[in-house]
């Protein structure tokens, strides 16, 4: 439990009150430092939320040791010290030859996991970090502290026009934060443009962005605006942006340093106007360390960097966030959730972060008489229950990328379960029988709450 304080004297953990008129959240920083292993002498700083150990891409710290687990391990910053929990890895986390799940280290200790050896050392002293007095960033919603600080950052950020880094689990809201902080600068009035860094193909990432000229490929029939022309005077949102291949990233170093871009095969530098939000579920300072990003991107983007929590470590907020989808659900302003219902997504670990929080209270909305199997997305037909519970005529009132969103993931529940199955569990395979990346796959089965194996 994270601790708040009131005046500086006066130490709770269990309500919040103010400080100079601000809201603070009191946690400790740590060091982890890799003693032994492949990554000897990597240092990584804990300062508040949750540093993620292992050999995915998702972590702040990637162990390139065969033993140790995608997502081995989290260190929770708290306000005893730092809260050390194993992510089920395949091969455990070790303190003195014995296997934790969950331990709290309040000064130092040694942990070993795979073939690694770990040291974390905790701050004396505290962090004390402010949080929102608000429980809502545009259409977000939040009752926690961990979340609410986020809303703070933000909010300050919003209105000085800054560039924001958002990173984060698959389904934590980057897009609808990156959207509020639109609708709270003064771009509100301007276009709010999406691009799916994640979804283009290598060859049209130029395309995409900056546009392209008639003729200036096999295809190229009529001039195309880029996406920087679109978002002129608005906000331009590149979602994953983690996985833009690295030779497309100069030039989009060299369009947000220069604020102009250059269509394909045209010989005009045209000017833009637009604030720049980015997102990824990766930690792009360790794909910099690895070389896989660019740093001078990394830091020309990161000028506001924010780590968004998964749902599972702000767990009050599943209520209210069930509580609204529910109402945009039924068309029902007074919609209410059963208590026995709420109980049991609270108790849940949302693999799939909010966007499978929403689609179980989809399911719920169309089966009253639910079995939890069914809400949980664990039928013997998914194809026929994504089919049952998508209708496409209640799209036509959403926004087009809500909508956008909603077919996906109708796709997603329907089809990429029975491919895998088909490969046999096997991700490369049925990556290659999808035509999708292996990264992609992951991130999709991991919102579906699937498990995999690498081989």
């Amino acid at each position: 439990m994270l601790r708040r304080v009131s005046d500086g004297r006066d130490e709770s953990t269990t309500r919040a009150a103010s400080l100079d008129d601000l809201h603070l959240l009191v946690v400790r920083g740590a060091e982890i430092a890799v003693l032994s292993g492949p990554e000897a002498g990597r240092e990584v700083r804990v300062q508040g939320g949750v540093t993620v150990v292992g050999s995915g891409q998702a972590c702040d710290l990637r162990i390139s040791d065969d033993l140790v687990s995608r997502k081995h391990l989290e260190i929770h910053s708290e306000a005893r010290g730092v809260r050390v929990v194993d992510r089920g890895s395949r091969n455990g986390t070790f303190f003195h030859g014995a296997r934790v799940g969950e331990m709290i280290v309040t000064e130092s200790a040694e942990l070993v996991v795979g073939g690694t050896k770990l040291r974390i050392r905790v701050d004396g002293e505290a962090v004390k970090l402010p949080f929102s007095r608000r429980t809502t960033f545009g259409s977000a919603v939040a009752h926690s502290e961990a979340m609410r600080h986020v809303f703070r950052v933000l909010e300050l950020a919003a209105v000085k026009d800054v560039t924001v880094l958002l990173e984060g689990e698959s389904g934590t809201g980057k897009e609808v934060l990156a959207s509020a902080i639109h609708q709270e600068s003064a771009r509100r009035d301007g276009p709010f443009v999406v691009v799916d860094c994640g979804s283009i193909a290598p060859n049209l990432v130029e395309s995409e962005l900056f546009g392209h000229e008639r003729g200036a490929f096999t295809g190229a029939v009529a001039t195309h605006h880029g996406a920087f022309e679109r978002a002129h005077g608005g906000t331009i949102f590149l979602d994953e942006l983690g996985e833009l291949p690295l030779d497309a990233q100069p030039k989009l170093l060299r369009a947000l340093e220069s604020r102009s871009i250059r269509r394909v095969g045209g010989k005009d530098t045209i000017s833009f106007d637009a604030r720049v939000v980015a997102a990824t579920n990766r930690r792009l300072k360790e794909a910099v360390r690895l070389k896989e990003f660019r740093q001078d991107l990394f830091y020309r983007l990161a000028v506001v960097h924010v780590v968004v929590p998964r749902l599972a470590d702000r767990r009050e907020d599943v209520p209210p966030l069930a509580e609204r989808f529910l109402r945009q659900a039924t068309n029902d302003a007074s919609a209410t959730l059963p208590e026995d219902l709420t109980r049991l997504l609270t108790a849940y670990a949302w693999p799939g972060n909010v966007r499978e929080l929403r689609n179980v209270i989809e399911r719920f909305a169309t089966f009253r008489d639910h079995d939890p199997a069914m809400l949980f997305g664990r039928l013997s037909d998914p194809g026929a229950a994504a089919g049952a519970m998508l209708d496409i005529e209640s799209l036509g009132h959403l926004p087009y990328p809500e909508a956008k969103q909603r077919l996906l993931d109708a796709y997603h529940r329907a089809v990429i379960p029975r491919v895998v199955a088909e490969a046999g569990g096997s991700v490369p395979k049925a990556a290659e029988k999808l035509g999708m990346s292996r990264t992609n796959l992951y991130r999709v089965l991991q919102e579906l709450g699937t498990d995999v194996d690498d081989d």
